[in-house]
């Protein structure tokens, strides 16, 4: 007699984990339904982080109220998902999305929320407040290096003169202050921020006399500190696109999980993508030109005017491949209309890839388009609430 089982259960498992680990999240997702011995492997610790450290990089932004659109970047393709609606930012960190909720602009009195979402498992989870979430609160999203899935949550509130902050862990579920003392004020712009490796990042500003100096200010999970990692590498702030300055502000991403990376526009439109040295295992950190170019203006149309009050229309990342990619929000006069494409920057040019958005100038009226660097994730929220289709928050 023929046995009922599937073939599959006759491999090895250490070949059936071998196959699984090459297999997208989204597929992954509905396997665990096929046998408990399946389930069991997809949630195993190990194997989720093996996982994720294979997977590749993609690409996460909102398109409406509640839907987001996922590019994968290795294939080009577009897909979307239903998420919370009425984001206002979000930090991504191994496949978990850290979302601020409420718009300050749209909703200035209604209340600011915080929760964790995992689009592809469809796990979501609200983080309630110690104290009432304010438009002045710095966040940021990362782990303790002793417990990779031991994920924290920094609150940095500044109020009334006084400066705080919060760690909350999502296993224990409880906010705890922690020791803050630094030397200087320093303003993170909150658009412009990062996690990595877990531990956060943010370009920051701090006045010194009549200037303003511009850095990268780090917050480590583990030792639970602020540092001041590096300046930003531009001699001449003149010559760059700075805030109050008509143009592209400087973009802020990552480069081979070690490194940052960051993207500016000159005056006169030439395009420079810098990278750092190791930001691990090197004491000093510094910078060196990656790349620069200067567009064509009829592929790459980057109006100043235009970008500088949509912070998260340029977004910046690099391919596995160190190939850098370019993924933009465009605005055509002539016919009124918002295009956003994927662009690659190499070899002295800039080559669009593909067409991924095209609305009229006056559609999604309210719509906060956020974007973020994305990796597909088994990582679970722990002590999830609910599925985050048709959550509303």
């Amino acid at each position: 007699m023929a046995s009922s089982n599937p073939s599959w259960s006759l491999l090895p498992l250490e070949l059936l984990e071998n196959i699984l680990l090459r297999i997208p999240v989204e597929s992954l997702a509905r396997f665990k339904s096929t046998c408990k011995e399946w389930r069991a492997l997809l949630d195993d610790k190990i194997f989720i982080y093996k996982h994720l450290d294979l997977s590749h990089e993609g690409f996460i932004r909102v398109t409406d109220h509640n839907s987001y659109q996922i590019i994968n970047l290795e294939t080009l393709s577009l897909s979307s998902l239903q998420g919370p609606s009425k984001i206002g930012s979000m930090i991504h960190c191994d496949g978990l999305l850290l979302c601020s909720i409420g718009r300050r602009i749209i909703e200035p009195t209604k209340e600011r929320k915080l929760a964790v979402w995992n689009p592809f498992l469809g796990q979501f989870k609200r983080i309630k407040p110690s104290s009432s979430y304010t438009w002045f609160d710095i966040y940021g999203f990362g782990y303790d290096n002793v417990s990779r899935d031991n994920y924290k949550i920094l609150r940095f509130k500044r109020e009334k003169g006084c400066e705080e902050v919060e760690i909350y862990e999502l296993k224990s579920q409880f906010w705890r202050s922690v020791d803050y003392s630094l030397a200087y004020s320093w303003c993170a712009w909150k658009s412009q921020a990062m996690s990595m490796n877990g531990n956060m990042y943010w370009i920051a500003e701090r006045e010194n006399d009549n200037s303003k100096t511009y850095f990268i200010q780090s917050f480590d999970f583990s030792k639970e500190v602020f540092k001041e990692t590096c300046c930003i590498p531009f001699i001449n702030h003149n010559d760059w696109l700075l805030p109050g300055r008509s143009g592209l502000s400087p973009r802020l991403s990552g480069f081979g999980g070690d490194r940052l990376s960051l993207l500016a526009q000159q005056r006169f439109g030439e395009i420079q993508v810098w990278v750092t040295n190791n930001i691990v295992t090197d004491e000093v950190v510094s910078w060196s030109m990656y790349c620069n170019v200067t567009p064509d203006f009829r592929i790459l149309p980057l109006h100043p005017t235009y970008l500088i009050h949509h912070t998260d229309r340029v977004k910046l990342w690099f391919h596995h491949t160190d190939r850098v990619k370019l993924w933009c929000s465009e605005k055509d006069d002539q016919d009124e209309c918002i295009y956003a494409s994927v662009y690659e920057i190499g070899e002295g040019e800039v080559k669009k890839q593909v067409e991924t958005e095209r609305h009229g100038w006056y559609e999604r009226v309210g719509v906060t388009k956020l974007s973020s660097a994305f990796v597909p994730s088994l990582v679970p929220v722990p002590k999830q609430e609910e599925t985050s289709e048709g959550c509303s928050c």
